[in-house]
């Protein structure tokens, strides 16, 4: 989605002057900090601001005119967009495409080193991208933009400060690049360009320092023209009068996720009556946000959402809302409704009847019409705030809900069996199956290979009571080669090291009491991780290197 039209203009002007080269100062409507030329461009601004939105209109605009080197917009409801080993293979990629001379010089690298896509970020930087760039000849390439967006928005810990302590070690190797990045102004995002001397080569413009009566006339622009559409579809004359729309310019609070969501929520076809919706958002109260919180009007939208399409709602309906909702915010890589109905081991539909009242602020698409998400993702961090979400029947606990995660996969795993792909032949390496990919795909469910891949990370996030710990133990005494076999045909045996050792470590610091099990299980547990034995059922799958000298069996 773009920048409505005539809205945001100072801040793309903004953009623009930095790109051409020209002095961002600090004069005038936005007023920048750092460097006023440098190459790169760190725009932030708190959840619902318009940040990404902002990024995609540059990104389009100098696509349009062949100047778009890359982008690469991180979303931690897309698996590949918030994988930080990603991101500078991805924008090396798009380099190659963009100039195909450096792509070549790609190609050959990773031929040589495979190793590089797990590699840590600065190697990657290097030998990806600056030294490239430098075969080619620095002078040779294009100018060109290359658009990160949501910076904070990575799963792995300390992804962000990894990312810009290698930019900072390199910037002043890539002259023909300028970067700008987009983030929340959260402390990790801030310690990277601070503690780094990336600030040196940084213009940052903060959204939420900008002039209060600019953000209130763009606001005002989409919500003229998104309640325009709204009249016509329902054949309103002279509406909505002035003074509504400026009460509802000012309820946002210069958040356009809250212009976005009540334009929604008064579009309602599920009400057919934008009069009162409109009457119901200008009514709200907030409750527990403070006055000063920029959140305070979105908190009490979004509880009005909720009580809207769940009026009265029942026991087991909040526990299955609580459990839909929590685990669509808190899965690491996001799935469709089937998958999601697998995974809680919930009957068919059950996803999209629990959600079916929440059009303005979640999306249930149809089969095969991809993963089911929320609208934005401060939405998340609302309901699993207790300060800020105050109706408890809503509020999402994240701990027990790792914990209730963390036990679905384990017991997904326990359905596992050996060469689930059908391959038969334990000698082939990865890269001699014929079409893996669409072997896994059609043998694995998305369920079972989010619960492969996760079970750990939901784990070390979980508390670790009794049911927990007994399922961990019989995972790891009946099944622990089949998941072992899995993790390499997936391509993730690296992973699967860090997952075993997490548990282990969980294992370790757990308070054993010796009222609930005994010494010998707990010995026996910790045995597990560090070896495999013949009690798995079945002959063991092989485990070997493949042509790209990573670990693959079957």
């Amino acid at each position: 989605m773009e920048c409505a039209k005539n809205t945001r203009k100072e801040v793309l002007d903004a953009i623009h002057i930095w790109f051409k080269g020209e002095s961002v100062g600090t004069e005038g409507a936005l007023r920048t900090e750092g460097s006023h030329q440098g190459q790169v461009f760190w725009l932030s601004g708190v959840a619902g601001a318009g940040k990404s939105t902002i990024a995609q209109t540059i990104a389009q605009h100098y696509a349009d005119y062949d100047q778009l080197g890359a982008s690469f917009f991180c979303s931690k409801s897309d698996a590949d967009c918030s994988n930080a080993n990603m991101i500078f293979p991805t924008i090396a990629h798009q380099l190659g495409l963009f100039y195909p001379t450096f792509g070549e010089r790609v190609s050959e690298v990773l031929a040589k080193d495979p190793h590089l896509l797990s590699s840590l970020k600065s190697v990657q930087l290097e030998k990806l991208i600056v030294k490239p760039l430098e075969a080619v000849g620095v002078e040779r390439f294009p100018r060109c933009l290359i658009v990160i967006d949501a910076l904070d928005e990575y799963k792995e810990e300390n992804t962000t400060s990894s990312i810009l302590l290698a930019l900072s070690k390199f910037i002043s190797r890539v002259p023909p690049f300028m970067f700008l990045f987009t983030s929340r102004p959260v402390p990790e995002v801030e310690r990277g360009f601070h503690t780094t001397d990336l600030m040196k080569h940084t213009t940052a413009l903060a959204l939420h320092n900008i002039p209060g009566d600019i953000s209130d006339r763009d606001i005002q622009i989409f919500l003229t023209e998104r309640l325009f559409v709204i009249a016509q579809n329902f054949r309103l004359a002279l509406w909505p009068p002035s003074e509504e729309l400026a009460q509802l310019v000012e309820r946002s609070s210069r958040l356009f996720i809250f212009a976005e969501t009540a334009a929604s929520f008064i579009e309602d076809p599920n009400a057919s009556d934008p009069k009162q919706q409109l009457g119901i958002v200008l009514s709200t109260r907030y409750i527990t946000s403070t006055k000063a919180s920029p959140h305070r009007y979105l908190d009490a939208l979004y509880l009005e959402v909720l009580h809207q399409a769940f009026p009265e709602i029942s026991g087991e309906l909040q526990t299955r809302l609580q459990t839909v909702l929590g685990t669509i915010i808190l899965l690491f890589d996001p799935l469709n409704a089937e998958s999601l109905e697998n995974l809680l081991d919930l009957q068919d539909n059950t996803v999209y009847s629990t959600l079916r009242h929440l059009h303005s602020i979640a999306v249930v698409p149809d089969a095969g019409g991809g993963p089911v998400r929320l609208l934005h993702p401060s939405l998340g961090d609302f309901l699993v705030d207790a300060d800020r979400c105050c109706d408890v029947k809503f509020l999402v606990h994240p701990q027990l809900q790792h914990t209730l995660l963390s036990k679905h996969c384990l017991k997904v795993l326990q359905n596992l069996s050996q060469d689930m792909c059908k391959i038969r032949d334990a000698s082939l390496c990865n890269s001699e199956v014929d079409d893996l990919p669409g072997q896994i795909m059609g043998r694995i469910p998305a369920h079972v290979q989010y619960a492969c891949r996760h079970w750990a990370s939901h784990l070390s996030k979980a508390n670790c009571d009794d049911d927990v710990l007994k399922l961990l133990h019989e995972f790891c005494l009946d099944q622990l080669l089949n998941w072992m076999e899995m993790m390499s045909l997936l391509g993730e045996l690296g992973s699967a090291i860090i997952a075993l050792k997490a548990a282990q470590r969980i294992v370790k610091v757990r308070d054993f009491d010796s009222s609930h099990r005994s010494a010998n299980e707990t010995r026996g547990l910790d045995t597990e991780f560090n070896s495999s034995d013949d009690r798995n059922s079945g002959p063991p799958g092989r485990l070997c290197e493949n042509d790209t000298g990573v670990l693959s069996g079957h």
